[in-house]
């Protein structure tokens, strides 16, 4: 199994401890690649190159390929981050932002309907779902239904050089039962009730769009040469 990992944070403190429990039953027999904040692509400038002249135009494409290339190529998505002000930092949205070019309401890849991504985050006492849910919302207009997720809202005791016993071993078990979810992942082949509604809802809005082109933009002829819309 190939694994993609995509860090929010370069700080080894719960979110890393959290990523590493999670890990350590994956890593026999599996290729993992790993990207962290540096990595990752500065903020997108809203050029919209990659929607109208493609991707390698996009002036951030350096950064962006090789990860999406990962992400293509890999069975598992994982998503490691803290909560920052309620939300998902900065680096994951600016990757998110970056990689909505392949949104179902543009270029999705037929590859990504059947890949399985694991989120993993960490809060001060703040609840995760809406941090989790900035991710959760661009996989599934990626057109990705298995999503699993696990967040740790730690109060008080925050700081990993202070982490109490009692709490590692929480965030342990955490990550040993979300680990046992995929470890034996196979091809997901079936698109849940909301994402099937999306690619429906994209398919329709690309037939509309293709009745007024004289030549096809780049999205419907994405569209056109997957089959999923016809002349």
């Amino acid at each position: 199994m190939k694994i993609t990992v995509i860090n929010g944070t370069a700080v080894k403190g719960i979110t890393h401890l959290m990523k590493e429990n999670f890990l350590k039953h994956l890593r026999n027999n599996n290729e993992i690649i790993e990207f962290f904040p540096q990595q990752l692509p500065e903020f997108c400038v809203g050029c919209k190159n990659c929607f109208l002249n493609g991707d390698e135009t996009c002036p951030h494409f350096e950064k962006t390929k090789p990860i999406w290339e990962a992400i293509l190529s890999s069975d598992l998505l994982v998503f490691a981050y803290p909560v920052y002000a309620l939300r998902a930092p900065a680096s994951i949205k600016s990757l998110l932002d970056h990689i909505c070019v392949h949104w179902l309401v543009h270029r999705p890849e037929p590859e990504i309907f059947k890949k399985t991504a694991v989120i993993i985050t960490n809060s001060v006492g703040a609840p995760n779902g809406s941090a989790q849910k900035d991710v959760i919302t661009s996989l599934h207009w990626m057109g990705l239904s298995r999503i699993y997720k696990c967040g740790a809202p730690m109060m008080g005791d925050i700081f990993i050089n202070t982490l109490s016993i009692k709490h590692r071993e929480m965030l342990e078990h955490k990550m040993e039962r979300l680990a046992s979810k995929v470890k034996n992942i196979r091809p997901n082949h079936h698109m849940n009730v909301k994402v099937a509604l999306l690619f429906h809802m994209a398919k329709l809005q690309h037939k509309a769009v293709l009745k007024t082109e004289e030549t096809p933009g780049l999205d419907n002829m994405h569209y056109l040469k997957h089959g999923w819309i016809r002349r």
